[in-house]
């Protein structure tokens, strides 16, 4: 990407340092009040929410000023609003989403893996998916791939800027291992720290393929995650959480390939 193009802040070290360092600073901060309480290191914790819904805002409002005031930060709600792509995209995110979990599924089903008791009930999965989507619009695609993505690829080709975004990602949701009760906390982490790269390169896939649409990307990430928690697949065995790593990496793959052969998003300003 060219340093001129309209789609490239003018000061794009300042603006991934300042959101890498809030990005991770607050959330971390509200997890690790959490996870003081539990050790008996503090009678009291943050909000939990507050790690997404006004961490990850800030960290994306502060970066994008700082890398390039007032411009900056329209540039980065174009992105985000960018939501006008070929309606194949968005199918085709829900199609992918959906896909690896529903395999896992059939396949526990198959060799009789039981069903976790935790799993969300069918009938709450239409309102998860729309706060699920919402979210992470306004938060983790806001930040990962509507400001880190494309200012990576200033430097970086699209497929290696995408395993950056998963390394650093993967690397963030780490306190969420030493909360106890969490999701993750009943996850190996190296698996998930290789399922979470394989999403980043998924969704930076989606994210060139759409044009630079993170509506797109949201929807993708809300309906994973949803249909995650509805299959249970990730956490009803090792055998299917590892099956899920498996397939996401050959999707990556697929993607990665495609990736490679792209150019940067210069026209998306």
């Amino acid at each position: 990407m060219d340093r001129t193009s309209p789609a490239a802040l003018p000061h794009p070290v300042r603006a991934l340092v300042v959101g890498y360092a809030l990005g991770f600073l607050l959330p971390w901060t509200v997890w690790g009040s959490l996870i003081a309480e539990q050790r008996g290191l503090l009678g009291w914790h943050l909000p939990q929410a507050l790690s997404f819904w006004l961490g990850l805002p800030i960290a994306v409002i502060a970066a994008s000023m700082a890398g390039g005031g007032w411009a900056g930060l329209r540039l980065v709600l174009k992105r985000l609003l960018h939501w006008r792509t070929g309606w194949q995209w968005y199918a085709g995110a829900v199609v992918a989403a959906v896909g690896v979990p529903a395999l896992v599924w059939f396949f526990a089903r198959v060799t009789q893996v039981p069903a976790p008791s935790d799993a969300l009930p069918l009938g709450q999965v239409p309102v998860s998916l729309v706060i699920e989507t919402m979210m992470f619009w306004l938060t983790e695609e806001a930040i990962w791939r509507g400001l880190a993505q494309p200012t990576f690829e200033l430097w970086l080709s699209p497929a290696l800027a995408s395993l950056v975004v998963g390394v650093l990602w993967a690397l963030w949701h780490l306190p969420l291992f030493a909360i106890s009760g969490s999701f993750q906390a009943g996850l190996p982490y190296a698996g998930f720290f290789v399922l979470t790269v394989a999403t980043a390169v998924v969704l930076g896939w989606l994210f060139h393929q759409s044009g630079g649409s993170l509506v797109v990307c949201a929807v993708y990430h809300g309906v994973v995650d949803v249909t995650f928690a509805a299959s249970g697949v990730l956490g009803a065995s090792s055998r299917t959480f590892w099956a899920v790593v498996g397939l996401q990496c050959l999707l990556a793959l697929l993607a990665w390939r495609d990736l490679s052969a792209r150019p940067t998003l210069a026209v998306i300003g």
